[in-house]
């Protein structure tokens, strides 16, 4: 009996490597695996980076001149912009001067003295713009809502 015990022992040990050397197989596929789906994801992306590159070569010409023709296009939208800004800059602050003129030419009142003297546009524009109104920091005491009768809790009258 020692021989058959000693026997199946051995077969399960024969056994039990067997099925590590599958768990090791299964290891090993599994990191080529992987390994392969790296590559992969590698070479999509560098045909990708590719066919970009040939997109852009294509769009720009052989000899590069739509790069050029881009760049002074820009160069040009932008001093187009700039000169619309300064033709609206100076367009507002003529308007601001005109209604300075009108403000000034309305006001022919001077507290009950005679005719006031003209004021002219330059001096218009030197004056100092009215006061504005000083801000109030006055206190303001709020009425304070009772949210317990709202809630539906209701009070217990004090004993005292």
């Amino acid at each position: 009996m020692n021989g058959g015990g000693k026997q199946e022992s051995d077969e399960e040990r024969l056994d039990r490597l067997e099925r590590e050397e599958e768990e090791k197989n299964a290891m090993q596929e599994l990191e080529t695996k992987t390994l392969d789906a790296k590559r992969e994801m590698a070479v999509a992306d560098a045909l990708d980076e590719i066919r970009t590159r040939n997109a852009r070569n294509e769009r720009m010409g052989k000899d590069g001149l739509e790069v050029t023709v881009a760049r002074e296009s820009i160069n040009e939208e932008k001093q187009r912009q700039d000169q619309e800004d300064e033709e609206a800059a100076r367009r507002a602050f003529m308007r601001r001067h005109e209604a300075l003129e009108e403000v000034v030419e309305d006001e022919p009142d001077n507290g009950g003295e005679g005719p006031a003297p003209p004021i002219t546009k330059k001096e218009a524009l030197q004056m100092p713009p009215p006061p504005a109104p000083a801000p109030s920091f006055k206190r303001v005491v709020k009425k304070k809502k009772d949210y317990a009768s709202a809630l539906g809790i209701k009070k217990k009258p004090s004993l005292v």
